[in-house]
């Protein structure tokens, strides 16, 4: 019985555990304040509203340092969750993330469940629920969540295609990947990602997928395609949206002195909000793995060098844009856990199994207090990460 809803236990206590950490929180970011204005507005005034927002873009300053009012992928839910909670604030928009974190961890198990198995899955929910990054991004009126949920699908539902060819799937898949982009246009980077992990199934695991598999994939960015140029009232609006949204890039003060940097960044940001699992996880990726796991750690490790390498190009780094990298990363420390676990004997096995998993989530839940709690991170780029964990003595 409990194997068999191991997902719904799994969601008893993954909101039971996070539910304390949504309350005290100050959503007064930027950010926060930005969603549930594009939210409000398009209540309001509809389409229109946006459109004249979209105008006004090149020449208003606070629209700058706003997110795109473009990205309706999360906009739209973010206004269904205002007016079905009572009022248009950062708390209720918090609740959508909130709820996307959630269903984050459930995904992911699936996910991982479907690369090395229910054991490796039960213990990579459990790492799920205390990630440091997740679970702070989760209590937070902006999109990070949300759009890591939307791209998480998109792998996940990737992989099922190629397991086993439904036609759900692929509606599914299709229907991901265009909220994944209205959400977040970094989503496109998802495509050389699924490129390759495609070589790996089709040489390595011998799947052969249907080849309805492209048509989902070509669909997508037509659809969000169509819908943008739509909003924006023509190609040429769109495209010179976009323009004037990459050169700002280069000149906003926030984002020059703290989202830019070498592709490596990533790597030392997971590090400092999860050294243990981060150091656990390179070691996953590279000890000895059975034939059952061989393939799973194979791909998560793919997902997780070419997410790191492909989002390191963009011209704002800043680690909750890879949030769905997360998976990975814990994947791999699970996978290192349990290789040293069957070093010992049976009874040591269990006993080290146990303390080791103990130790990443004390580890977790340290960092976590210590960053967003004690630290009070709101975005957590590199310099804000170091700070909090006290590298640097700056007021």
């Amino acid at each position: 019985m409990i194997s068999k809803y191991w997902l719904l236990l799994l969601l008893v206590v993954t909101v039971a555990i996070r539910l304390p950490t949504m309350f005290g929180v100050k959503r007064s970011g930027w950010d926060e304040s930005a969603y549930v204005f594009f939210a409000q507005t398009l209540n309001d005034r509809g389409l229109t509203g946006i459109r004249q927002l979209l105008n006004d873009y090149p020449t208003n300053e606070n629209l700058q340092k706003s997110p795109l009012p473009l990205r309706v992928g999360f906009i739209v839910p973010a206004m269904l969750a205002c007016k079905v909670l009572g009022g248009f604030n950062p708390t209720n928009v918090a609740w959508l993330s909130f709820g996307c974190g959630i269903a984050l961890v459930l995904l992911g198990s699936r996910f991982v469940e479907n690369l090395a198995g229910r054991r490796i899955a039960l213990i990579c929910a459990a790492f799920l629920i205390t990630s440091p990054l997740a679970a702070a991004l989760s209590r937070r009126a902006m999109q990070d969540s949300f759009a890591a949920l939307a791209m998480l699908a998109c792998l996940y539902l990737f992989d099922q295609c190629w397991r086993r060819p439904a036609l759900l799937d692929r509606v599914a898949l299709g229907f991901a990947l265009t909220v994944a982009l209205l959400t977040k246009e970094s989503a496109v980077l998802l495509y050389p990602m699924m490129a390759l992990a495609a070589v790996y199934y089709f040489c390595a695991m011998k799947l052969r997928p249907s080849p309805w598999l492209l048509v989902p994939l070509a669909l997508a960015p037509l659809i969000y395609l169509a819908i943008e140029i739509q909003i924006c009232g023509g190609l040429g609006n769109f495209i010179d949206l976009y323009r004037t949204y990459a050169s700002l890039q280069q000149t906003l003060g926030y984002t020059v002195h703290y989202e830019k940097g070498p592709w490596f960044r990533y790597l030392l940001d997971f590090f400092a909000l999860a050294p243990v699992v981060f150091v656990l996880a390179i070691i996953g990726f590279a000890v000895p793995a059975a034939h059952p796991l061989r393939h799973g750690r194979n791909l998560a490790l793919l997902y997780a060098a070419t997410g790191i390498l492909l989002f390191g190009q963009m011209p704002i780094i800043n680690v909750r844009l890879v949030l769905f990298l997360d998976l990975f990363f814990r994947l791999g420390a699970a996978l290192a856990i349990i290789y040293f676990a069957t070093q010992f004997g049976m009874l040591w096995s269990r006993r080290v199994l146990a303390f080791a998993i103990a130790l990443v989530l004390l580890a977790d839940v340290a960092q976590f207090y210590e960053v967003f709690v004690l630290g009070e991170v709101y975005s957590p780029t590199t310099f804000l990460l170091l700070r909090a964990e006290g590298f640097y003595d700056v007021p």
